[in-house]
């Protein structure tokens, strides 16, 4: 809307000299009409409103019509519902509406609308400045806060956060943003025992997981645990070999291996009340002498002597005989 200042027009002349000049223009009019002679003859042109700049105050740089006051002089720029005035849109130019208040629309670019930017001004003249199409960007941020989305900031592309840290939950994402993924930030889940034991992440994937332990099977030489009952190897017992001096027994399993038991080595027989060379007879042959000449003789035990046999007399090793006790009549 166009400003018409009236008191720019006729200037600030009070109503009795505006009458008063009304009046002295009708007097020669009238004299010249008795004449017939023109009565403009001598009047300059009327001065005409003229384009101008605010220069100073809040409107700084508007573009506005300075109207003619009396004497033909001109009165300050005023604001017209046109006025303008320039702006930047790097790289090129552009021009704001003045509000006549201080304030000022949006900058829009001169030429054509185009591509919108991030240089604070109106690029494709929608009457918005620097509203471009958020982006996906990133932060130097840790785990699910170094997301982020471009948008403009004073006339310049950021990437702005849209992440903040929140307690962890488990569904694939760093959501405090320690640098832990899930599988770290929740550990382990454990069950079962032995062979059927299982260990696994508590959230793997973004998913919650469950323990469940293996099915027990029967129990073999192998160092597990294959009954799951918290012994390993057990129930084999021990192999027996050998007889005499030679008897030996060891562990069916040892260290998850099969074993196999081998009898001790023979020894030639000697007076000593032990079977030596694993025939199952003691001092047998001429081993030991029956006499008292035997040099260096100790006897055996007569307990040990007399195991032997049920009652008699039994050798004891050097010659001599125990009595074992009065056998039974026929």
């Amino acid at each position: 809307m166009t400003i018409i200042n009236f008191s720019r027009s006729w200037g600030s002349v009070p109503l009795r000299s505006a009458l008063l000049f009304a009046l002295a223009w009708a007097i020669p009019f009238s004299a010249s009409a008795s004449t017939g002679a023109d009565p403009f003859a001598n009047c300059c042109p009327n001065p005409q409103p003229k384009a101008c700049t605010i220069t100073s105050g809040v409107d700084i740089g508007c573009s506005g019509m300075s109207y003619p006051e009396e004497g033909v002089t001109y009165g300050p720029c005023t604001l017209t519902s046109t006025s303008k005035r320039s702006c930047s849109c790097a790289p090129g130019a552009g021009t704001q509406a003045c509000r006549g208040n201080g304030t000022f629309g949006v900058c829009r670019f001169t030429g054509g609308p185009t591509y919108e930017t991030c240089n604070s001004c109106d690029d494709n003249h929608d009457g918005i400045a620097d509203n471009i199409a958020p982006q996906n960007c990133y932060l130097d941020k840790l785990g699910a806060c170094a997301y982020g989305k471009t948008a403009c900031s004073s006339g310049a592309e950021v990437c702005q956060q849209v992440n903040f840290p929140v307690q962890e939950v488990c569904d694939g994402e760093d959501t405090d943003c320690d640098g832990k993924s899930d599988k770290d930030e929740f550990g382990f889940l454990h069950c079962g025992t032995g062979a059927c034991a299982d260990t696994r992440h508590a959230c793997l994937g973004g998913v919650w997981q469950t323990c469940t332990p293996g099915t027990p099977s029967p129990e073999v030489c192998d160092g597990s645990d294959n009954d799951c009952d918290g012994s390993t190897d057990e129930g084999f017992g021990v192999l027996s070999c050998g007889q005499g001096r030679c008897a030996n027994s060891t562990p069916a399993c040892s260290n998850g291996q099969p074993q196999t038991c081998v009898p001790l080595p023979a020894e030639p027989e000697r007076c000593d009340g032990q079977d030596n060379d694993c025939d199952l007879a003691v001092d047998e042959g001429s081993t030991c002498r029956f006499d008292n000449t035997s040099c260096a003789c100790t006897p055996i035990p007569q307990a040990k002597a007399c195991a032997s046999t049920a009652c008699g007399t039994a050798p004891n090793g050097c010659g001599g005989n125990y009595s074992c006790g009065a056998c039974p009549a026929p």
